[in-house]
C-alpha cells in the first residue's frame, strides 16, 4: 500500500484522477453509441498507456478487455450484455456496492460514504437518480480527489489532504466491497449465456489499482472503534468480576415487577440447568456413520 507520507507528482496525481474515471465510465449502462465506441477504440489502449506510468501491472486484464470486446460487434449487443449482467434478476453481480456489506440498500456503510462526499463538498445531484453507492459514483469521487490535488500543486496551493483522502476511501470503502463485485461478475459470467463480460477484466484491473493505491490514515480512524473497544474492556472487567449483590438485587426487583419468578436465582449458576431439568445435549455428528 502507498506510504501515506509520499506526496505524488502533480502528472501522476493526474493520471491516477483519469483512470479511475475510465473505470468509473466503464461501469455505467452503455445507453450511446459513444459508449461502446470508447470502450471498444479507446479504453484498451488508454489504460495501457496511463499502466505504462503508474506500473498497475494490468498488462493481462488489458488484453482480456480486447478480447472480450473484440466479439462485440455492436452498441446494442454491449447494451444486452451490461442488462444480463447487472440489471436482470437474479443478479450476481450488483453495482450498488455496499448491498453485500450491509445486506441492505442504503445501508450504515452508505452513510458513511455520503459523510466522506459532503466532507469533501460533493453533493448528489437532483439530477441524478441512482444511489450513492454505486460503483460509478465511488470512482468517479476518488478521480475527482486526485484530480484536485494535482489542481492544487499547480495553482501553488498543495492538497495533500485530498489525496489521502482518495487512497483512505480505496482502503475504507473500496477495498471492502471490491471483493464482493468481483466475485459477482466471475459468477454471472459463468452462470449466464454471454458473447463476452468486459467487466471481469475491468474489475480486476480496479483490484490490483486499489491494492497499490488504498492508503488507511491512522489519523482518520473512526472514534466508533475506540468505543467499541472500551465497551469490550468493560465486559471482560464485569465478567471477571462476575454480578454484584446490588445486580443481582436490580435483576429480582425487575423480575418481580414483571409478575415473573425469581427462585431460579437462588440457586448457583453451576447448578442451575440441573435444578430447571435441563441437561446439556452433544450436538449430532454430521458424520455419516
Amino acid at each position: 500500500m502507498t506510504d501515506m507520507s509520499d506526496s505524488l507528482m502533480p502528472t501522476l496525481l493526474h493520471e491516477r484522477a483519469d483512470f479511475y474515471l475510465m473505470l468509473a465510465q466503464a461501469f455505467l449502462a452503455p445507453m450511446e453509441p459513444v459508449h461502446y465506441a470508447a470502450m471498444t477504440d479507446m479504453l484498451a489502449d488508454d489504460l495501457a498507456e496511463i499502466d505504462a506510468s503508474l506500473e498497475y501491472g494490468i498488462g493481462a486484464q488489458i488484453d482480456a478487455l480486447r478480447a472480450a470486446m473484440s466479439r462485440l460487434s455492436s452498441h446494442e449487443e454491449l447494451l444486452v450484455e451490461y442488462s444480463q449482467m447487472f440489471l436482470q434478476p437474479p443478479r450476481e453481480a450488483v453495482l450498488n456496492v455496499c448491498f453485500p456489506l450491509d445486506g441492505a440498500m442504503m445501508g450504515g456503510t452508505v452513510t458513511e460514504i455520503e459523510d466522506f462526499y459532503r466532507h469533501y463538498g460533493v453533493e448528489r445531484g437532483d439530477h441524478f437518480k441512482d444511489l450513492p453507492d454505486h460503483v460509478s459514483v465511488q470512482l468517479e469521487f476518488i478521480s475527482y480527489l486526485y484530480g484536485r490535488a494535482a489542481a492544487g500543486i499547480g495553482e501553488g496551493e498543495p492538497d495533500g489532504e485530498a489525496e489521502k483522502a482518495a487512497g483512505h476511501f480505496l482502503h475504507q470503502f473500496v477495498s471492502r466491497w471490491l471483493p464482493h463485485l468481483e466475485l459477482g461478475i466471475e459468477k454471472a459470467g459463468r452462470k449466464l449465456t454471454l458473447k463476452a463480460n468486459p467487466w471481469l477484466p475491468l474489475v480486476r484491473v480496479l483490484s490490483l489499482a486499489t491494492a497499490r493505491d488504498a492508503a488507511a490514515n491512522p489519523d482518520w480512524v473512526k472514534p466508533q472503534k475506540r468505543v467499541d473497544a472500551a465497551m469490550e474492556k468493560a465486559r471482560q472487567d464485569y465478567a471477571s468480576k462476575g454480578i454484584t449483590a446490588e445486580a443481582m438485587a436490580e435483576i429480582e426487583r425487575k423480575l418481580r415487577e414483571k409478575g415473573l419468578s425469581t427462585d431460579h436465582l437462588q440457586v448457583a449458576p453451576a447448578q442451575r440447568n440441573a435444578a430447571l431439568g435441563l441437561s446439556a445435549k452433544q450436538p449430532p455428528d454430521t458424520r455419516r456413520k
